[in-house]
Parts: C-alpha cells; sequence; structure tokens
C-alpha cells in the first residue's frame, strides 16, 4: 500500500464519514431531510468521495472505484476487502 495515499486517504474520509453520519441525524422526527443535514451530508459524501479516490490509489486501483462512497461505510469496507495491486506493497528482492 502507498503510504502518502493512505494518509491522505484518512484526512479526507473521516470527516467525510461523520459529516455523512451528522447530516443524517439531523432530520425531522417524519423522516424529512431539512436543508442544512442534506448539504452537510452531500459535503460528507464528497469528502468521502476524495478519501475514497486516494485510497484507491494507495492500494494501486482505478480512483474509480471512488463511487463507492455513495454507499458510504459499505463502499468504505468493499473497498478495504480489495486485493492490494499497489507496487510499493511487493517485497524487496
Amino acid at each position: 500500500m502507498i503510504q502518502e495515499y493512505n494518509q491522505k486517504s484518512f484526512i479526507f474520509g473521516i470527516p467525510g464519514v461523520i459529516m455523512q453520519v451528522v447530516g443524517n441525524f439531523m432530520r425531522n422526527p417524519e423522516g424529512a431531510v431539512t436543508g442544512l443535514g442534506l448539504l452537510i451530508s452531500l459535503c460528507g459524501t464528497a469528502l468521502l468521495m476524495v478519501g475514497l479516490v486516494f485510497y484507491a490509489k494507495a492500494k494501486g486501483r482505478h480512483p474509480a472505484w471512488c463511487l463507492f462512497a455513495f454507499l458510504s461505510l459499505i463502499g468504505l469496507l468493499v473497498l478495504a476487502l480489495l486485493k492490494d495491486h499497489s507496487q510499493a506493497s511487493e517485497p524487496a528482492e
């Protein structure tokens, strides 16, 4: 795994997940999403997408894998379970 990209993925991904959770909790009791809650949730999804771009790059994958951010934590789990294809993970001879 490429450590530089992995660190950047945490910098963007963790606040993104937190913002998604906060945005979802800002609903009315009837389940309607308030404008501010929707905005926070969308910004959180965008941050998570950026974080997953870096995480996919850290694993040597195509950045399009970031689209799993729309599945929130499930998408993060999918990416975490993917095999590492980066050159940095190969043992040195």
